[in-house]
């Protein structure tokens, strides 16, 4: 009985401990078998009280099944899923007199077999997705250029909102196919800049502030004017405080629709500095989450809405943007009392960079190698627009024919051109003279670790859609 790998014991007849194993004392999280001895399976052990008699009282009739699975609890009253063989002892007179049990513990084996299908899901989402960036990546990248092009020109002050909109909302659709890419491949390091939480927040609350009200719910600000700035990526930060908002949205709407009179439901977002943190929350009154939902609310497609109403991916996508800006993410508060999520940023220690002027310090040659380049004609427009000279070729071929008849400053090529031999195009480039000294930018749709070791050496590598002052950083040398 003590050398059994399994948990084993003999219970009375009326469901109290009479004997017990190491191996379930330590399943259970006591010390000593003598912790165990005497208590109450069905109120003590059992994670439902009225499992114990609901298993009696099955089809086989007063004996348990043979196995059969059901959850117990710890001694600090956290879940185990466990699987059970209990027989009867029957006495001389024919009654029942105490049972024996078996118990394996199936906790660890039930969460890899749901890591292994919630790996399966996502390598299925990852084949998906790279089709779906191939197809809106190129459209996202030219309307993110060409409106960048345009803000730079002078606007009336309402031009001026509708190019900034345009400008900002399709860099947010581009950075949600980044952060669902992210799930599948490891995110590339985004650009930081500067940024004040603060303003992030009050954009946020401006566009979502009606459709709250209207739906009986307020918002709060609680915002420290003195918040000092964080480094990190603007539309990814969005994303962060959009979906959390949209969190506490869905769990206010239960208390909405019961509600009579005035408006009870609100949400409130608050920002302070903690130490050498700036610390962001966003709090609701709704009912909270149970504390056997709490460690499920990270995993990619765990959600508690309906069917269609939600992916299970926005506490997944805003812990990985969270991470990716070395912070911290937390659920503090407690079941029925609302729910408040802590993200916590480091300060910046560094300085705004300088803007860039106006025309380049020195005119460059350049070459574009892109099936898609028509598409691409921004890149084109804003290099020119700083002095450069650029020539555009849609396919390999054309770009080594090219490079045999003149010399290029720098090369922007796709990663996934190969030449007929199958080497990269990239590598070819390089190879030929006048060609071995220039910068190689290698763009591509879905960012890869793979196409990062095929890259040819001091060549980097960036996703679709291009920030144009960063394509400008990369080709002038900066």
């Amino acid at each position: 009985m003590e050398r059994a790998g399994y948990g084993v014991y003999r219970s009375s007849a009326d469901g109290r401990f009479v004997d017990v194993n190491q191996a379930l004392v330590g399943m259970l999280g006591y010390r000593a078998p003598s912790e165990l001895l005497g208590l109450d399976l069905a109120r003590e052990v059992y994670l439902d009280p009225g499992e114990r008699d609901r298993l009696r009282h099955l089809p086989s009739g007063p004996e348990f099944p043979d196995w059969v699975e059901t959850r117990w609890k710890r001694r600090d009253g956290s879940p185990i899923q466990v699987r059970l063989s209990v027989r009867p002892i029957i006495g001389s007179s024919g009654d029942v007199e105490c049972y024996d049990g078996l118990v394996e513990d199936l906790t660890e084996r039930h969460r890899h077999d749901e890591l292994l299908r919630r790996n399966e899901r996502m390598a299925t989402l990852g084949t998906t997705l790279a089709g779906v960036a191939h197809e809106l990546n190129n459209p996202l990248a030219a309307i993110i250029g060409f409106a960048q092009l345009l803000l730079k020109k002078q606007w009336t002050a309402d031009d001026r909102a509708a190019l900034e909109a345009i400008n900002h909302e399709a860099m947010r659709s581009a950075t949600i196919v980044r952060d669902l890419l992210a799930l599948t491949h490891r995110r590339d390091g985004a650009r930081r800049v500067p940024i004040n939480l603060n303003d992030i927040i009050a954009y946020i609350a401006r566009t979502r502030r009606y459709a709250l009200e209207t739906m009986g719910i307020g918002c709060r600000l609680e915002l420290d004017p003195a918040l000092p700035l964080v480094s990190g990526d603007r539309t990814q930060l969005e994303q962060v405080v959009l979906n959390l908002v949209n969190n506490a949205e869905q769990a206010l709407r239960p208390r909405v629709d019961a509600a009579h009179g005035p408006a009870v439901a609100h949400v409130t977002i608050r920002t302070r500095r903690a130490d050498r943190d700036v610390v962001l929350e966003v709090e609701d009154n709704g009912p909270g989450i149970p504390e056997g939902s709490r460690t499920h609310i990270w995993d990619p497609f765990w959600t508690t809405k309906d069917e269609g109403a939600g992916t299970g991916l926005g506490l997944t996508v805003v812990h990985g943007i969270v991470a990716d800006h070395c912070g911290t993410i937390a659920l503090e508060s407690a079941a029925g009392v609302g729910a408040r999520f802590v993200v916590r940023l480091p300060v910046m220690v560094k300085p705004a960079p300088e803007e860039s002027a106006p025309q380049a310090p020195q005119p460059l040659d350049v070459l574009i190698v892109d099936p898609e380049a028509s598409d691409l004609g921004f890149v084109e427009r804003f290099l020119t627009s700083r002095g450069h000279a650029v020539i555009t070729a849609a396919n390999g071929e054309l770009a080594l024919r090219l490079a045999s008849q003149t010399t290029f400053d720098a090369v922007i090529c796709s990663a996934r051109l190969v030449g007929r031999d199958g080497a990269s195009i990239a590598t070819a480039l390089r190879s030929i003279s006048g060609c071995e000294r220039a910068r190689f930018v290698l763009s591509t749709d879905t960012p890869d670790p793979d196409e990062t070791r095929r890259a040819i050496d001091g060549a980097v590598l960036v996703a679709k859609p291009y920030d144009v002052e960063e394509l400008r950083r990369l080709i002038e040398g900066d």
